[in-house]
């Protein structure tokens, strides 16, 4: 039989343009990879700077002995510069001061920034771990909240909030005031 009879033949052994289709059927794959590498590690500088913004926000109030209205401020300036190069327009900051009454935590005072929602009022229990605020002594209550919806949200997942609690008892004083 010759070839020409058998043109199949000739097409099964054809290899030019072989590259061509392995890299179409891989090229989507390879995509998919790139952009969820890229998003996972946005996320995750995210979360650490969530977290870095939060203990330092609840450092720099337990190392005060009173806070007036600019000090808030400049507290709450300096966490959204943390947040940076992220934009602070998703970010809730709750800053507080818990104290024992009678056996139950009780929020002493509060600032929030942004979208802080869901913080409590002064005079409002809030449930803190177990033997942390001591009878007379009060702890500093950091929250930060972070909506973030990733560059290509449509195609890998949807938006989702990183959050971190910090926790510190002030240094210089039993309870820090709020003027």
């Amino acid at each position: 039989m010759t070839p020409a009879r058998f043109p199949w033949r000739r097409f099964w052994r054809d290899i030019r343009g072989v590259a061509a289709s392995e890299f179409a059927l891989i090229l989507p794959v390879m995509m998919v990879l790139m952009l969820g590498s890229v998003e996972v590690g946005n996320a995750l500088l995210l979360h650490r700077k969530v977290t870095s913004a939060t203990q330092t926000g609840a450092d720099l109030a337990a190392q005060a002995t009173a806070l007036d209205d600019a000090d808030i401020a400049n507290l709450f300036e300096a966490m959204d510069a943390i947040l940076a190069p992220f934009p602070t327009e998703p970010a809730g900051i709750i800053l507080q001061s818990v104290v024992d009454d009678d056996g139950s935590t009780v929020i002493d005072w509060i600032d929030v920034q942004g979208g802080g929602g869901g913080a409590g009022a002064a005079g409002d229990e809030l449930d803190v771990p177990d033997g942390l605020v001591l009878p007379g002594a009060s702890v500093i209550v950091a929250q930060v909240s972070y909506d973030y919806t990733p560059v290509f949200a449509d195609l890998i997942v949807n938006s989702f909030t990183i959050s971190d609690t910090a926790y510190l008892r002030p240094r210089r004083v039993t309870a820090v005031v709020r003027e």
